[in-house]
């Protein structure tokens, strides 16, 4: 018999299975505490305080195809694919490893893979650098004589944007 159809069976008749020995029947009847029965559907109270619905062994494979290889699903691990059955209300005892044995077996997912170290990109440092570590030096001219200077240095600190602009009478600047 299934897991499901015990705990089915215990919870809406009190019925053990005869094979079951003394340290099985009080783990079922513990493991009972976390599940209840409410019409056609088992449910259990988990870990993390959510009521999931068990889902019996027929439908586990179809609900582990919808969240995984469906349009929508992203054919992502067996981590995330059993992260979105447990958001939607699922649950069954080994969906952990059903959801990691669905992946390691699905034909598409094992020819994708990850990005290997040779195909990675390096990863460049950045440079840390202070105000007026990098500047720009320009000397525009000749303009039309305004108060008797004709060309223009400018000079630009690229870090901060800092802009000094110096009208000149000729080329060269005497300090």
């Amino acid at each position: 018999m299934s897991w499901f159809t015990i705990l089915a069976n215990y919870l809406l008749s009190g019925f053990i299975p005869n094979e079951f020995s003394s340290n099985q029947r009080k783990k079922l009847k513990r493991d009972c505490l976390d599940y209840y029965w409410d019409e056609l559907y088992l449910f259990q109270i988990c870990t993390d305080g959510v009521i999931r619905r068990c889902v019996p062994e027929e439908e586990q494979v179809e609900i582990l195809e919808a969240w995984h290889s469906s349009p929508y699903g992203g054919h992502h691990g067996g981590a995330r694919t059993t992260t979105k059955v447990l958001s939607c209300g699922f649950y069954w005892p080994n969906l952990y490893k059903d959801a990691s044995d669905l992946v390691k077996h699905y034909d598409e997912c094992q020819r994708a893979g990850g990005i290997s170290k040779k195909n990675e990109m390096p990863l460049t440092t950045i440079l840390e650098i202070d105000i007026f570590d990098v500047r720009g030096i320009d000397f525009m001219e000749p303009f039309m004589s305004s108060c008797g200077n004709t060309y223009i240095l400018v000079v630009v600190d690229y870090v901060s944007k800092w802009v000094e602009a110096m009208a000149l009478p000729n080329k060269k600047l005497e300090v």
